[in-house]
């Protein structure tokens, strides 16, 4: 069964544990470094995909799917968490909260927005690089907006599997973000780089087709950095 957990966050000490650990706190967002403490914390139990959540309406929250509920995640945080970790969800029973994800039935029409990374490796060299250039560089000179390449791409990925079909999408949001990830360097050691990759809010509507690959899907996500904050599908009501 698929779970939809919430966790709620002292921010103050999750942002202390990520400046022990070393990752940048200066980042753009702070994938690697809540990436990092979920793996401390609740270990191959993590939440996958998720979405960090930081606004003024209300405390700092992580929203992911898993096949574990919460009362799985809160015995391994109270069992195995070092205190800088267990400081991050002090109060477990308050700060850890998760339901059961339905099962849509097929031909229900839902709306939906996502958080993506819309990047790929070019075929040539297996670099990371942002879609949009990877497609600039193959269209021979053709006019091409990104706006369109990052919607065709994320229309590809949620259709995959007969999940569901795409009735309507846009782009609300787009900026560049600087990251820091963990890479293979020149010798086998991996290191930490700062990076420069795309951010794209999309919001859309959609029909579910079948019902069991779009639990999959959701429990997938979209894209790559899927444990890094990206590719959750958010879903609600049609307006």
């Amino acid at each position: 069964m698929l779970h939809m957990i919430e966790l709620r966050l002292d921010l103050k000490a999750l942002l202390r544990y990520v400046s022990d650990q070393g990752f940048g706190i200066q980042d753009d967002d702070l994938g690697y470094g809540v990436h990092s403490w979920m793996a401390a914390a609740f270990g191959d139990l993590a939440p996958k995909p998720w979405r960090l959540f930081v606004d003024r309406r209300r405390p700092p929250r992580i929203l992911g799917y898993s096949r574990h509920d919460a009362k799985a995640l809160r015995q391994m945080l109270r069992e195995f968490a070092d205190p800088g970790v267990f400081a991050v969800t002090m109060d477990p029973n308050y700060m850890i909260t998760s339901r059961p994800m339905p099962v849509f039935a097929s031909g229900r029409r839902l709306a939906f927005e996502l958080l993506v990374s819309p990047v790929g490796r070019k075929a040539s060299t297996g670099v990371e690089k942002d879609l949009f250039l990877i497609a600039a560089d193959s269209s021979e000179g053709k006019h091409l907006q990104r706006e369109t390449v990052y919607l065709d791409w994320a229309r590809e990925r949620l259709e995959r599997g007969n999940a569901c079909s795409i009735t309507g999408i846009q782009m609300s949001g787009f900026r560049l973000v600087r990251i820091t990830r963990r890479t293979q360097g020149k010798s086998s050691k991996r290191v930490r780089r700062r990076l420069v990759r795309p951010q794209v809010f999309i919001r859309g509507e959609l029909i579910v087709s079948e019902p069991q690959a779009f639990t999959l899907l959701l429990s997938h996500g979209v894209g790559r950095h899927r444990s890094f904050g990206y590719g959750m599908l958010l879903l609600r009501p049609v307006s």
